[in-house]
């Protein structure tokens, strides 16, 4: 089994259809399956075989489809790295995986070329466009050059497909290893649930996480349809392309729907093509599906999932979508709803949302401890999320257990944010908590206890933040505090700051 086998079939049935479009280019099913075979012989030419790391730093373009695909045909481990991320966080993220060899563009070229000294499993990088004055090998090139014919290694089921990194509440991130079972049966499935093979899905969500990878761009090409690969989103240009080009689904994340909605000419464009939108990533208010639905005449379907779980555990189709409700345990997952003792609790009670199935991939990679934590040995996944069940098996999200603040999707865990900005020099103590955010649901506040005799404000705290890390993670808001309430042991009283935040 190989997760690039998705395409076969369409390959050979429909060759000329189109899988792919991106601005104004057209990849047909034959045109992107040889470039897959350029990308894989390319790659395994560098050097790159089984049980080798290859990171991909890129922004949405349809090279990381083709890079992907290409490398999980090669037999070649994928690591996707989110593309808003800086120096500090890439860094143990190249190291934790050993990484053999990062495919970057031009963009993010620096950030690479300053971690390589402190990656020692790092040998090569692979420009997405070559220049001739740095002399890395280019990716354009290799996708240019060679036939189109390549004989796969061969692959399992059971073989690591791709690692997504997942932050946790204690320490950094945890690298998630899925599986090509995994991927492929997380794909598959969802698009039987979604799509059909003459439907054009808008991607709008990054597809260097997995919901718009897995989901709404493998979900779409598993079905023959065709993908509208977005590389940045923005309100005024995604309406300009859904009136050019047509799409029947929308893919996207709650804080989309709402800058959508807040468009001044919306009700004169003609967005009618778009039957259903699909939203993940965190809880959608049920206002905003209201409008959406009424404003925007598209229908809804939601999904529930995490990095942990292939991305998505319980989805249904619009047909079926309950308001509030994330959907049901999708094909063979099995979900249940546990109280602190691990008991099950009947339906309509709240406790922690628990699933089972083909969907949950094999833990976290280096990290048995945090492995044990929340993948038990019966096979269950303990998700963190607050939730409570109906009689018919459709789960709805109440909040959730763990400090993570869920920024339009983006998920942000405080103590990674508080390492690393414990770095600057007038910062004795400190503690992130997320407060309320009108358009993308939480944002990140950072409490900060300066030393002694120390004046800061808050532009000069963002301004050490955006060096270090992702735009998402940095806070929005300060305050800065005589003392950081803790317990004896030294816990933040995390709950304590957000309460107030919530009186105040």
């Amino acid at each position: 089994m190989n997760v690039s086998d998705i395409l076969r079939r369409h390959v050979t049935e429909n060759p000329h259809k189109t899988a792919i479009i991106f601005g104004d280019r057209r990849i047909s099913y034959s045109e992107l399956d040889t470039l897959i075979n350029r990308a894989a012989g390319g790659l395994i030419r560098l050097g790159l075989g089984r049980e080798d790391v290859l990171s991909l730093f890129l922004p949405s373009l349809p090279e990381l489809i083709i890079a992907y695909m290409g490398a999980v045909r090669a037999g070649v481990t994928l690591n996707l790295v989110n593309a808003m991320l800086q120096k500090t966080e890439v860094t143990y993220i190249l190291n934790d995986c050993n990484s053999k060899a990062v495919l970057v563009d031009p963009k993010r070229l620096p950030i690479i070329e300053s971690v390589r000294p402190e990656v020692n499993s790092l040998t090569d990088i692979i420009l997405l466009e070559e220049d001739q004055g740095k002399g890395y090998p280019g990716f354009m090139r290799m996708l240019s050059e060679g036939g189109g014919e390549f004989d796969p290694p061969g692959t399992k089921g059971s073989d690591i497909c791709h690692l997504m990194y997942t932050s946790g509440t204690t320490g950094w991130p945890k690298g998630v290893m899925a599986t090509h079972l995994n991927i492929w049966h997380n794909a598959t499935e969802f698009g039987k649930v979604h799509f059909r093979p003459e439907d054009t899905i808008m991607v709008a969500t990054p597809i260097f996480h997995c919901w718009g990878l897995v989901n709404g761009t493998l979900g779409m090409l598993s079905r023959g349809g065709s993908v509208i690969t977005v590389e940045r989103f923005y309100p005024d240009k995604a309406i300009d392309e859904i009136e050019r080009l047509k799409p029947t689904v929308f893919q996207g994340v709650p804080p989309m729907y709402n800058l959508l909605l807040k468009q001044p000419d919306l009700d004169r464009r003609d967005i009618s093509s778009v039957a259903f939108c699909l939203s993940a990533a965190t809880k959608m208010p049920e206002n905003l599906i209201r409008q959406v639905e009424d404003r925007l005449k598209w229908r809804y379907a939601e999904a529930w999932g995490l990095t942990e779980v292939s991305c998505v555990g319980a989805t249904s189709s619009y047909t079926e979508t309950r308001i509030g409700s994330c959907g049901k345990g999708m094909d063979d997952a099995v979900m249940k709803v546990i109280d602190e003792e691990g008991n099950e609790l009947p339906p309509g009670q709240q406790g922690e949302l628990c699933v089972k199935g083909t969907c949950v991939t094999n833990g976290y990679l280096n990290k048995q401890e945090a492995t044990k934590e929340s993948f038990d040995t019966e096979g269950w996944f303990h998700s963190g999320d607050i939730a409570h069940m109906d009689e018919d098996g459709y789960a709805y999200i109440v909040d959730r257990k763990k400090d993570m603040i869920n920024v339009g999707g983006e998920k942000v865990y405080p103590s990674e944010v508080e390492d690393m900005m414990l770095d600057h020099p007038k910062i004795k103590d400190l503690v992130i908590v997320g407060i309320p955010d009108d358009l993308k649901g939480e944002a990140p506040k950072a409490f900060i206890q300066l030393k002694e005799g120390e004046r800061s404000t808050l532009e000069e705290i963002r301004e050490f933040c955006r060096s270090k890390m992702a735009p998402y993670k940095v806070p929005m808001a300060v305050e800065f505090v005589d003392e950081i309430p803790r317990l004896a042991s030294g816990k933040a009283l995390r709950r304590q700051l957000r309460d107030r935040e919530s009186h105040s």
